[in-house]
C-alpha cells in the first residue's frame, strides 16, 4: 500500500514538474512574443516615419524644383537687365567726360558732330570691344542691337522753366562709317526725353534741374534692337522670362546723364 501511494505520488510529482515546466515555457514564449512584438513595433515605427519623410521630401522636391528653377531664371534675367542698364549709363557718363575734354586743347573749342561721333564710338568700346561694332548687328554684344543716342541742349528760363534749344539723335548702323545724325525739333517716340518751350524742367526729364540762364546737356543712351533680324527682343538679350522694357519695343535699357557743359562747347545751333 505504501509502495502504491509512493508510486502515485511520484507520478503526480513528475506531472506537476512537467506542468510547471510547460507553464514556464509558455510564459517564456508569451514573454518572448510580447518582447518580439514590441521590438518589431519599435523597428517598424522609425522605418515608417523615414518612408513618410522621404515621401514628403520627394513631394516637396517635385513641387519646389520648378519654382526654384523659375526663380533662378528670373534672378538671372534681373541681373542681366541690371547689367545692360549699367552699361548704357556708364557709356553716357563716358561720353559726357569725353565731350567735356575732347576740344580743350583746340583754339576753337566748339563741339562738332565728328566730336560727338568720336565720343560715342570711344564710349561704346566698353560694350562693343575692338571692331565688333563695325561688323554689324550679328557680331555685336549683345547680338542684334546697336547704340542709339539722343542729345538735348536745354536752357533755363525765368520762372524756373526750361526750353529745348536743340536736339539730335546719333545712331550706329551696321556699316562703316557707322554714325547717322537725325535732327530733333519735337517729341520723339523713341526717346524718353520730351521737347518743350518754357515748360517745367521735369517735363523734359524727371531728374532735370536747371536755373535761369543756365545750360544743360542731356545724353540718353540705349540699345536699338532691330526686329528685322532673326531674334525677338528677349532672345536678343539672352533673357529667359522677362521681356525687356524701354522707350519703345525697339529702344531698350535707356539711361540718362545730365551735366553742365564747359563754356564755349555748344551754341544755339546743333553740331
Amino acid at each position: 500500500m505504501k509502495q502504491l501511494a509512493k508510486k502515485i505520488f511520484d507520478i503526480g510529482k513528475r506531472k506537476t514538474k512537467k506542468l510547471l515546466k510547460s507553464i514556464y515555457y509558455f510564459t517564456n514564449i508569451f514573454k518572448n512574443l510580447k518582447y518580439f512584438t514590441k521590438e518589431l513595433a519599435q523597428f517598424l515605427k522609425p522605418r515608417n516615419e523615414e518612408e513618410l519623410s522621404r515621401g514628403a521630401i520627394l513631394i516637396e522636391f517635385a513641387v519646389c524644383m520648378p519654382v526654384l528653377i523659375i526663380l533662378l531664371f528670373y534672378i538671372n534675367d534681373l541681373m542681366r537687365i541690371k547689367r545692360y542698364y549699367s552699361q548704357t549709363e556708364f557709356v553716357a557718363q563716358q561720353m559726357a567726360n569725353i565731350i567735356q575734354n575732347i576740344s580743350q586743347k583746340r583754339t576753337d573749342k566748339r563741339i562738332t558732330l565728328t566730336d560727338l561721333n568720336h565720343a560715342a564710338a570711344l564710349a561704346w568700346l566698353t560694350v562693343y570691344a575692338g571692331d565688333t561694332l563695325k561688323k554689324g548687328y550679328s557680331a555685336g554684344a549683345p547680338v542684334n542691337a546697336s547704340p542709339w543716342i539722343f542729345i538735348y541742349y536745354v536752357k533755363g528760363t525765368s520762372g524756373n522753366k526750361a526750353t529745348n534749344v536743340w536736339g539730335i539723335r546719333i545712331s550706329c548702323r551696321n556699316h562703316a562709317p557707322a554714325w547717322d545724325k537725325v535732327q530733333s525739333s519735337g517729341n520723339d517716340s523713341h526717346s524718353g526725353l520730351k521737347w518743350g518751350t518754357n515748360v517745367d524742367p521735369s517735363y523734359i526729364h524727371p531728374s532735370l534741374k536747371i536755373n535761369e540762364g543756365e545750360y544743360k546737356l542731356i545724353i540718353e543712351n540705349s540699345f536699338n534692337w532691330n526686329s528685322a533680324f532673326a531674334y525677338d527682343e528677349k532672345k536678343a538679350f539672352n533673357l529667359r522670362l522677362i521681356n525687356p522694357k524701354g522707350n519703345t519695343r525697339y529702344i531698350l535699357f535707356p539711361s540718362v546723364v545730365i551735366f553742365t557743359p564747359k563754356p564755349g562747347l555748344f551754341t544755339k545751333t546743333a553740331p
